[in-house]
C-alpha cells in the first residue's frame, strides 16, 4: 500500500461523507427524500504542503505511482493531523466511517523558486469491496 509524506501540511479541507439520498420534488412542491444505504462514502481531503523541499515533492509523486494513480490504497500518515483535537483526527483519518483513502487525481506540484515546491494532494475515501 502506497503511503503519503509523513509532512505535516499547511492546510487541510475535509469534506464529510455523502449518504446515498435521492431527492423528488412532486408537481405541487411537497419534496420527498429516501436513502439507499445507511453509511456514507465519498469523503474528501484536500491537503496543501507549501514551501517543500522538491526532494519531498517526489515522494508524493512516487506515491502516486506506487497507488497506480486512483486504483490502489493510500495511507494517510498521522503526521498529517498534527495540530487538529484527537477527536478530529479519529474522524478525519479513516475518512469520516472507515473508509478507504485513494487518490481523487493526480498530485500538483508548482514550482516556486529552485529546490522549494508547492504540493497540493486530493484524496477521495471510499468503500472498497
Amino acid at each position: 500500500m502506497a503511503a503519503l509524506p509523513a509532512l505535516t501540511p499547511t492546510a487541510m479541507d475535509f469534506t464529510a461523507p455523502e449518504f446515498p439520498v435521492k431527492s423528488n420534488t412532486s408537481l405541487s412542491g411537497v419534496v420527498s427524500r429516501r436513502i439507499f444505504g445507511n453509511r456514507g462514502s465519498r469523503s474528501t481531503l484536500q491537503l496543501n504542503f507549501d514551501n517543500i523541499a522538491d526532494s519531498s515533492a517526489v515522494e508524493f509523486l512516487d506515491a502516486w505511482n506506487a497507488s497506480r494513480g486512483q486504483l490502489n490504497a493510500v495511507t494517510v500518515p498521522s503526521e498529517v493531523f498534527n495540530g487538529a483535537d484527537a477527536t478530529l483526527t479519529a474522524y478525519v483519518s479513516d475518512g469520516g466511517d472507515g473508509l478507504i483513502w485513494h487518490f481523487a487525481e493526480p498530485p500538483q506540484v508548482q514550482r516556486i523558486k529552485p529546490g522549494i515546491s508547492r504540493v497540493r494532494v486530493r484524496l477521495e475515501a471510499t468503500r472498497d469491496a
